[in-house]
């Protein structure tokens, strides 16, 4: 009996230590030099897969148990250990401002790295940043603040796209735009290259992120190169951009309110002349669109046509959150409502967002968490780049009021140019020519951590990206087309589904620690579009497919579908977090590529040495003096790419050859690309080392990076040669390299009880170069990015730029002499050549950061030197007549030599509208400019009412901002905004940036916002 009850006693003994070997650990981290709360500090449990960061009041909580020692990490600064023993609350203070303590960074598969472990160049921007830029965009909220970055937007239409280019590009005609993760699965930023029928040159849709609520965004992560991005495979061959939204705070639940309303005007307006009135030929025509004719009179008025078209546009923001968490679960809320107009008139983008995040832990070892989005977005704009187009308001005559543009009957009122056909009134264009674009949009995320054993985490991610976009293009009758109206409506219906599963081990040996993940990934993406047309309304007044007869009506299906299979490897080793040694190894299987090439693996290597942290060892001194932390880093990898999907064969087209005996409904379609079905993947190998240097107690940082990355086995989507038997075709060959430097500067330049003064700067300069083309070709031109009326488009030249521009040119000899025909005049060349480089020879942006006690303010100053940009507003200009440039309607010799007698040219010729237009304007390099800037991207001026007011009015917070957009502008660029893609982001290898195409002015404005929590 005794023995049974010391049996007994002792295994009440054991069960309640066993019970109280685990504890919650509590505590705050704050900055030693000053005391304020640090948030996103990593606190893990040496030798253990267990690890939290603390909340924005510094807080945490962890599971630990007595004798675990916990390690309290942040770049800039020596990790604190902490042995637990009897207490559960441990209060750390770390030396070094938050900004200087760098915290986690979210690298792949929503990984989580110490930045000081990254061997590999990674950025950060915060959601202070994308707030204070107050973009709608959230590609446009990264402007400037990322070194290596080059985000171009493609207008000032509300909801216009805008592109985004990490280190050049990868590929001469493929995707170069990064993939964009959000919360750990891949979503859709793509931008339709045609819908409905129109061209991306005509009418530019919107890139998929412009659905993303920046209010919703934690941080966002930029991965810049492929040993960054290797984990997340083909897809991110050009780099990722990962997003993290907000979850609950800790504490009690918050709900915040905000609002933002905006006034907007046109930034900047081309020049034009106001001497010869509407004509031809310097006769007066009134019914010409052209500005050809006599010189004003006296008592001529002058209408400001292109002035008075523009409008102020108003726009405004709301946002709704509440978020809060207890020990065992967090949830965050939020809606969303976007209402922005345009500077032109029924120009407008509407955007209402919802969502919500919330995780649970079910055990102390199990956590679940959903992340729910639902977005429905709108937008109402219109065609550009021609006359016919919204900016046709550029060709009106000034003797001619724009305004009165209808009839008695309701028809347009017409000019013409003789038999080249009339023109549409932009007024009218506005009205009766509508292209709409609405979006229902649905992201969801689900998943589950499980750790098994302490040192061990086994996690599962599903996750989709849904979404139906409906497009309209409407061209009511009596609009300058060949038929009595026109209707294009197509349907489409995306959808990625991503799988991934992940498996991680820490276990340490010593002074040695190592980490593991192992994983599987899959990712499925379905593209279905319907597109229907009708033309010669039976109803002029009414819109709809089925007011046509059925002979004037089409419709046509595509199916586009992809699956990418991967499996990846991930180790990482460190020596008492000083020495650090990473490999990554992936293999993907695509549905895109032959199956004798579908299977590729491409590795990294990674090694990055706290150079301060090593000498500290070695020496045994806490201190390095002046250089507070000091990190070289060098990174290899290799990543493949695959093909588009649907490329391996021919496609077939419905054809109606009934010109033969026996007629085909289904033969070659010779206006798509012809098949290859020996395509294989294309690689890019890259190299990059760095430092992170920071001095004087981390209030200086110095971040350099340099690069060289080589694509080989391009996959080309390009036009052969007619002995080829086809008009375009996929081919395999090529390289292109691309190399350059990455600068990041940080100061802290004041730093007092009552004001502060922080400095950023960052640089980045890119080449581009093509090494190699299959077979004879000298160059890659991409269809999608041309300019009106055919006068250049972008294109790739072997032995030179990626960024090239491609152009028509007067006809020279060896020496660059002109060649003249017997009458003194030009010849135009027989082909197009390389006429400028639209890769700007370096960019960077510079942020100011001011906090007086409760004001705060920040500005950013934006760069480019160099990069050319070809202005096909000025070419158009030229072609009506309404160019200064036309002013000068007298006599010119061209310097040059007549190339029958190769005598030296004194031959005068007229400078009139046929110089103007079948000379002038056939030479490219007139219109080409450079395209350096200095611009102030934004202003903004917070104030943060103080604690006994906020108190007073019953809040948690009150703030106000007023924030000033594209204020300033600094550029020889003689039209409108040198940041321009007149085809928009869809364009692929080096896309449409750089081409003035007649698209919506730029614009600058101002916003005042409020905000208040409870």
């Amino acid at each position: 009996m005794n023995k049974k009850l010391l049996l007994f006693c002792s295994g009440v003994m054991l069960s309640t230590s066993l019970w109280a070997q685990t504890k919650t650990i509590s505590g705050k981290v704050t900055n030693a030099s000053d005391g304020t709360s640090l948030s996103n500090v990593t606190v893990s449990i040496k030798g253990k897969a267990v690890s939290t960061q603390t909340n924005p009041d510094g807080s945490f909580t962890i599971k630990a148990e007595p004798g675990d020692v916990l390690i309290f990490s942040a770049i800039g600064s020596k990790s604190t250990q902490q042995t637990i023993g009897s207490s559960s609350t441990i209060n750390i203070a770390l030396s070094g401002s938050e900004e200087a303590l760098g915290e986690v960074v979210v690298t792949a598969m929503g990984i989580k790295q110490q930045a000081r472990s990254l061997g590999f160049a990674v950025q950060n921007v915060s959601s202070k940043e994308i707030s204070e830029s107050n973009q709608a965009n959230v590609v446009n909220a990264i402007q400037g603040k990322v070194a290596g970055v080059q985000v171009t937007n493609s207008g000032g239409s509300p909801g216009a796209s805008a592109n985004i280019m990490i280190r050049g590009g990868s590929s001469l005609s493929g995707n170069n735009q990064p993939l964009f993760v959000v919360d750990g699965i891949p979503i859709d930023n793509t931008t339709p290259v045609s819908q409905g029928g129109l061209g991306a040159g005509t009418a530019p849709a919107s890139n998929r992120g412009v659905d993303i609520n920046p209010e919703d965004i934690a941080s966002i992560s930029i991965l810049k190169g492929p040993a960054a991005a290797a984990l997340y495979g083909i897809r991110a061959a050009s780099g990722a951009v990962v997003i993290t939204t907000k979850k609950g705070s800790s504490g009690k639940g918050v709900i915040t309110y905000g609002t933002t309303f905006s006034i907007d005007n046109v930034n900047k307006l081309p020049k034009l002349q106001s001497i010869y009135k509407q004509g031809l030929q310097g006769k007066y025509d009134p019914q010409s669109y052209l500005s050809w004719g006599p010189q004003f009179d006296q008592s001529d008025k002058i209408y400001d046509n292109l002035g008075e078209f523009f409008q102020t546009s108003v726009s405004q923001v709301h946002d709704l959150t509440a978020g809060g968490s207890t020990e065992r679960s967090s949830f965050y809320a939020s809606a969303s409502l976007l209402d922005q107009n345009g500077i032109v008139k029924n120009m407008d983008f509407d955007r209402k967002s919802f969502r919500l995040n919330a995780d649970h832990k079910m055990l102390d070892n199990l956590k679940i968490g959903a992340n729910m989005n639902y977005i429905n977005s709108g937008r109402t704009y219109f065609s550009q780049g021609s006359a016919n187009g919204v900016m046709g308001a550029i060709y009106w005559p000034l003797n001619v009021d724009m305004k009165d543009y209808v009839n008695d009957d309701g028809t347009q009122k017409l000019l013409s140019q003789n038999s080249d056909g009339a023109v549409d009134n932009a007024y009218w264009t506005i009205n009766k020519k509508p292209i709409t674009n609405k979006v229902n949009r649905f992201m969801a995320v689900g998943d589950v951590s499980y750790d098994p054993l302490s040192w061990l985490n086994l996690t599962y991610r599903i996750g989709t990206d849904y979404y139906t976009e409906n497009f309209q293009s409407v061209t009511a009758p009596t609009s300058q087309t060949s038929v009595t109206g026109y209707l294009a409506e197509s349907t489409a219906t995306n959808q990625i589904t991503t799988s991934t599963f992940l498996a991680n081990a820490k276990r340490s040996y010593g002074d040695f620690n190592f980490n593991l993940t192992v994983g599987h990934n899959l990712e499925s993406t379905y593209r279905q579009t319907t597109t229907s047309t009708a033309i010669n309304f039976i109803d002029p007044d009414f819109v709809g497919i089925n007011n046509s007869i059925q002979s004037d009506r089409t419709v046509s299906k595509s199916i586009n579908r992809r699956r990418i299979m991967g499996v990846f490897g991930d180790l990482n080793m460190d020596w008492k977090n000083i020495v650090y040694l990473n490999f990554r190894g992936r293999n993907d299987w695509s549905s895109t590529l032959p199956k004798s090439n579908n299977s590729f693996f491409y590795p990294s290597i990674s090694t990055s040495v706290v150079l301060t942290d090593l000498v500290k060892e070695i020496n045994g001194s806490e201190s390095t003096g002046v250089l507070s932390y000091a990190k070289v880093r060098g990174a290899w990898a290799q990543v493949g790419k695959d093909a588009p999907a649907h490329v391996l064969q021919t496609t077939l087209g419905t054809y109606i050859n009934d010109f033969t005996i026996n007629p085909r409904g289904f033969i070659t379609n010779i206006t798509d690309y012809f098949g290859n079905p020996n395509l294989k993947p294309e690689f890019t190998n890259s190299y990059e080392v760095g430092a992170d240097l920071r001095f004087i107690n981390n209030r200086v940082g110095i971040d350099v990076t340099w690069y060289k990355t080589k694509s080989d086995d391009q996959i080309l989507g390009t036009r052969t040669p007619p002995s080829s038997g086809s008009f375009l075709a996929y081919l395999n060959g090529g390289a292109i390299e691309n190399k350059g430097w990455e600068g990041i500067i940080n100061i802290q330049a004041i730093k007092k009880e009552n004001f502060q003064w922080s400095f950023d700067l960052n640089f980045s300069a890119n080449r581009a170069k093509v090494l190699s083309l299959p077979g004879s070709l000298d160059r890659v031109e991409l269809s999608d990015a041309w300019v009106t009326d055919n006068a250049a488009q972008a294109a790739a030249f072997l032995n030179g730029t990626v960024f090239g521009i491609n152009g028509n040119v007067w006809k020279t000899n060896d020496q660059g002499q002109y060649l003249l025909d017997n009458n003194g005049r030009p010849q135009i060349a027989s082909s197009m050549q390389l006429v400028g480089d639209r890769n700007p020879d370096w960019i960077a942006g510079i942020t100011n950061t001011f906090k007086y006690k409760d004001f705060g303010l920040s500005f950013m100053w934006d760069f480019r030197q160099g990069g050319d940009v070809f202005n096909a507003t000025a070419y158009t200009l030229v072609n009506s007549g309404l160019s200064p440039l036309t002013q000068n309607r007298g006599n010119i010799v061209i310097p040059g030599i007549i190339e029958s007698t190769g005598q030296i040219n004194n031959l005068e010729i007229p400078m009139n509208q046929d110089y103007y237009q079948t000379l002038y304007a056939k030479n490219s390099k007139n219109f080409v400019e450079d395209g350096s800037w200095v611009r102030l991207r934004y202003v903004s001026l917070n104030y943060k009412a103080p604690s006994s007011l906020v108190k007073k009015l019953r809040l948690q917070n009150l703030q106000f901002t007023l924030t000033g957009r594209n204020l300033l502008l600094f550029t020889d660029y003689s039209g409108v905004d040198p940041e321009v893609s007149g085809s928009g982001a869809g364009v692929g290898g080096s896309g449409s940036f750089g081409f003035d195409n007649l698209g919506v002015p730029a614009t600058r404005g101002i916003d005042l916002g409020l905000k208040f929590s409870f």
